[in-house]
């Protein structure tokens, strides 16, 4: 198997090979570095890279795009025939869309909107399956759902979900009007964005996790399955017609949470990446 490494400036918090069968090439990674000092601040980059095909693995820097840190970055969704783009959550609190800009001959990022969501700091964020609306959780532990269409950001929805840093927020694969959420607090929650903030918890699991959730992901090919990552390095899966406790757990005690899960594209295959990080915030 090739194999090919690149070091980035700054802590490497993420990292996103593109979904879109035209730019299945482009990989993009991005960081986090907090200055410290008598007047501190985060610094990060966005890093798009062209990893070549199975004939020719390579990461061949493309761009950097110098930002403030980065805590997270989602491609839209493949499949859906629109436009390419990247959405990045900051440590400014704001939500910030590229898309691809298909006049460079390898594609380049080119910012289209951005949008400062709180005075907190975007922890997070994910597409709903239409790549038309954005959920982002932030450091106070409330969420925000934003539109996004014909390149304009719209925060639609927001409250206050959790006690503690919101680590983790995804749609729900098949029904885009759920959204999952996990914290530092260890709860495991559903929201339906139908409904008001008032009234919008579907369930929160407050008694399973030991430490902070910190990834959850809907299963691709079950649409009752789903998984979640933990600080207490374990990895669960859960049927969301019953949330009182997971069907399984796996003890992965390699000495780091369960910060990110990714299936297999093609394969019914789970990838989970193991970290133990010291975050500061």
């Amino acid at each position: 198997m090739d194999a090919a490494d690149c070091y980035l400036e700054g802590n490497a918090d993420a990292v996103e090979f593109c979904p879109h069968e035209s730019y299945a090439n482009l990989l993009a990674a991005s960081t986090y570095t907090l200055q410290e000092g008598d007047c501190p601040s985060r610094s990060g980059s966005v890093y798009l890279f062209d990893v070549g095909d199975v004939e020719d693995v390579g990461l061949n820097l493309i761009q950097k795009i110098d930002t403030a840190g980065v805590f997270d970055i989602r491609w839209s969704r493949g499949g859906d025939g629109g436009d390419v783009a990247l959405a990045q959550a900051d440590a400014d609190g704001c939500l910030i869309v590229y898309k691809i800009d298909e006049t460079e001959s390898k594609g380049t990022l080119r910012e289209v909107s951005g949008k400062r969501i709180s005075s907190s700091m975007c922890l997070c964020l994910d597409w709903d399956p239409s790549s038309t609306s954005i959920v982002v959780g932030l450091s106070d532990g409330s969420a925000s759902v934003v539109s996004f269409t014909d390149s304009n950001l719209e925060t639609v929805q927001e409250w206050k979900g959790h006690d503690f840093e919101l680590w983790t927020a995804s749609f729900d694969l098949n029904n885009p009007n759920l959204v999952y959420t996990g914290s530092d607090d260890c709860k495991f929650s559903c929201w339906d964005i139908r409904d008001s903030p008032a009234d919008n918890r579907v369930f929160q699991n407050s008694k399973v996790h030991t430490m902070g959730v910190c990834c959850i992901s809907s299963n691709p090919s079950d649409p009752y399955s789903i998984f979640t990552g933990s600080y207490d390095e374990t990895l669960r899966v859960w049927d969301t017609r019953s949330v009182s406790r997971p069907l399984n757990e796996t003890s992965v005690s390699l000495g780091g949470g369960v910060w990110r899960i990714k299936h297999h594209p093609s394969l019914r295959v789970l990838y989970w990446r193991l970290v133990c990080i010291t975050v500061l915030l």
